[in-house]
């Protein structure tokens, strides 16, 4: 059996083919049994399968299994996989598999499953029928999305982190080879032209984050672009790099999904527009890319401007997943931050039709299709749930629980509020969420152009023991936030009354909610990992030497800590803590404040949070030592070059693991 599984020859599936009547019956009559009496399925399932070829491969949190039907979706809280039975709709097992599952996929005969622990940065194989772990691969910290060769021989996976993507060898469970792309791959989909070889087809690969263009400045509305990179499925090597453009609503960032369908690509993302005019419309833009496979270029006709509202409609927020349906004619667009499927006529490409909004549950971040099409799977992160919907009369069908909470109640909530665009005290119109600038608590990479002027958008991975936020330290407590909401995201704001007294009076306890999202800033948010693979201890010394630590020293890796309760941090009335503000020579024109200095940034995994400084002006950690950081209009770091390598890449080291480097007494 398991040679037929994986040859697909001809010969072997005409001999399976006798069969599909009984099997058919047998399928029809009863629920799925034991593992033992699942092979009594597994030729007219894998016949299906093979007998219609050309099925791509992309990243998804959720999909159908070929043998059964069965749903499997990965709980990234629970550290776990559900698997729904999609007779009786009803969950059927939960499988243990790391800290942080965030993508899976499902070999063509349905006989594995792999499953990505971002956390633990594993490849975890699951035996479909036993439904118990087969194996565990380390391939690298923070495993992004993982999809297969249509052969089910070979797995890829991107690394978000390291900037790198992995081909594994699924047989032998082996890493075959590796290739070093642009900065933060993540999301990637694999053709299949049915022919039922490998060799032929192509990997694509987006980028999370939008790459400075040309010429571009930082803080501008054309400054970026995305960049989507086609690989050599056998060799990895790169073939193609595709650019997409900025447009009037600014330029694609945030590219978290990518999905294929016979010569098109559809890539779900935010249009970021930092500059000024800022209001709600100009901020960030849902839309979805298309790519002509043919050509290798993207479709600029094509585009799906989903805050359209002449095409569209409502405003929706934070586009994570494009599905297309089995014909093509039907676009299924998951809305993170608007609980919402987006059901949309794209048979005429250039002329897409809304057809249907669909509720689903708090955050859904994928789709699956049955293998007809007929139904589809709606993962909804933050519900803990499984939405199913009626593909045929676009209808909500069910939703089933899928795993039992582990958060506490303050900090899901506060969760729910910071991944939410549709609460009206939130954000204006449904525009724009918390998520929209710190995807799952990180960044966007981009420079806004705010009242106080150029920022650059800063992860929130241990903002907790980095109070004063924001580069002029104007927030002293979490529930400062509430200034965002109202001022930046244009909502009603969680906490009734004044608007925020920020360094003033402390908002603790002005709203339930506020306090929530306050928990969940300061507790809810994991710290991605990093590879540490190299001797670093050169650059430990350097950092230490040069005097980094004065700055950027200790468990938090800044000085930037209130040396008092909130509410007494500003005796001079200046809306900033200056204590902790330091004068590094990066105030510019464009700035309204930043005359005393800027609030030093924590170095915590700081090799992935590029450009640098408040203004976004240094692309790079190699750039921003070789401008003589942190006295670059005096007498710079004296630091040489191979000096300078040697602290990069420490720097690039630094991350929850590293022992920290005390600053001077």
């Amino acid at each position: 059996m398991r040679a037929f599984f994986w040859t697909g020859k001809i010969t072997l599936l005409a001999a399976a083919v006798g069969l599909m009547l009984l099997s058919s019956r047998v399928a029809r009559s009863r629920q799925p049994q034991a593992a033992d009496a699942h092979p009594v399925y597994l030729p007219l399932l894998v016949s299906e399968w093979q007998a219609k070829p050309g099925r791509p491969s992309w990243g998804s949190p959720i999909a159908v299994s070929p043998l059964d039907g069965s749903v499997w979706a990965v709980n990234p809280d629970a550290g776990s996989v559900s698997v729904i039975d999609s007779d009786s709709l009803e969950k059927s097992a939960e499988i243990q598999v790391g800290e942080a599952p965030w993508s899976l996929v499902i070999a063509p005969d349905g006989s594995s499953v792999y499953i990505l622990d971002q956390a633990g940065g594993n490849l975890v194989v699951i035996d479909g029928l036993k439904r118990s772990v087969r194996a565990v691969l380390p391939v690298g910290a923070e495993p992004g999305q993982i999809a297969l060769a249509p052969s089910g021989t070979s797995a890829f996976i991107t690394l978000t982190n390291s900037d790198q993507v992995v081909k594994v060898d699924t047989t032998h469970l082996a890493v075959q080879a590796v290739a070093l792309v642009a900065s933060h791959p993540y999301a990637l989909a694999i053709t299949d032209n049915g022919d039922m070889e490998d060799k032929d087809e192509k990997v694509y690969v987006t980028h999370l984050q939008a790459l400075q263009r040309p010429g571009g400045e930082p803080g501008r509305d054309d400054g970026k672009e995305a960049l989507i990179t086609v690989l050599n499925i056998t060799n990895l090597a790169i073939e193609r790099e595709i650019q997409l453009a900025p447009n009037a609503h600014g330029f694609p960032n945030l590219l978290m999904g990518i999905s294929l369908r016979g010569q098109r690509a559809w890539i779900p993302h935010e249009r970021s527009a930092p500059d000024l005019p800022r209001g709600l419309t100009t901020t960030v833009f849902a839309a979805v890319s298309v790519l002509d496979l043919n050509g290798e270029v993207e479709e600029i006709p094509a585009q799906l401007p989903l805050n359209d509202q002449e095409i569209f409609g409502s405003p929706v927020n934070n586009s994570v997943a494009a599905v297309p349906a089995p014909d093509g004619n039907t676009l299924y667009i998951v809305l993170a931050g608007s609980n919402l499927v987006e059901v949309v006529n794209i048979s005429i490409p250039d002329q897409p039709r809304l057809l249907k909004f669909l509720p689903v549950g708090n955050n859904p971040r994928g789709l699956a299709l049955s293998r007809d099409g007929r139904r589809g799977y709606v993962m909804n992160y933050l519900s803990r749930s499984i939405s199913v919907l009626n593909m045929e009369n676009l209808t909500w069908t069910a939703e089933i629980p899928v795993t039992s909470e582990t958060l506490s109640p303050e900090v899901l909530r506060g969760k729910i509020l910071f991944n939410s665009a549709v609460d009206p005290r939130l954000s204006q119109g449904s525009w724009q969420s918390c998520a929209s600038c710190h995807p799952d608590g990180g960044t966007d990479g981009v420079t806004w152009m705010f009242p106080d002027g150029l920022r650059q958008t800063p992860p929130l991975w241990n903002s907790y023991q980095t109070l004063p936020w924001h580069w002029s330290a104007a927030l002293d407590e979490a529930q400062d936030v509430e200034d965002t909401i109202q001022n930046i995201q244009h909502g009603l704001g969680l906490a009734p009354g004044a608007d925020p007294l920020l360094l003033g009076t402390s908002n603790l306890g002005r709203s339930s909610d506020l306090d929530a999202l306050a928990a969940f800033l300061e507790t809810g948010i994991r710290i991605p990992s990093v590879d540490l693979n190299e001797d670093v201890s050169t650059g430990r010394d350097l950092f230490r030497s040069a005097g980094c630590a004065l700055c950027h020293g200790g468990p938090s890796w800044t000085s930037s800590q209130l040396a008092g309760p909130p509410g007494t941090q500003d005796p001079d009335g200046n809306g900033m803590v200056d204590e902790v503000l330091v004068d590094v020579g990066t105030f510019n024109l464009r700035d309204v404040r930043g005359a005393l200095g800027f609030d030093p940034p924590s170095l915590l995994n700081v090799g992935l949070t590029a450009p640098y400084f408040h203004d976004g002006s240094m692309p790079d950690l190699e750039a921003l030592l070789a401008s003589g950081h942190p006295d670059p209009q005096g007498a710079g770091n004296g630091l040489n070059q191979q000096e300078l390598t040697a602290l990069v890449q420490f720097l690039r080291s630094v991350s929850p693991t590293t022992l920290p480097v005390n600053p001077p007494d």
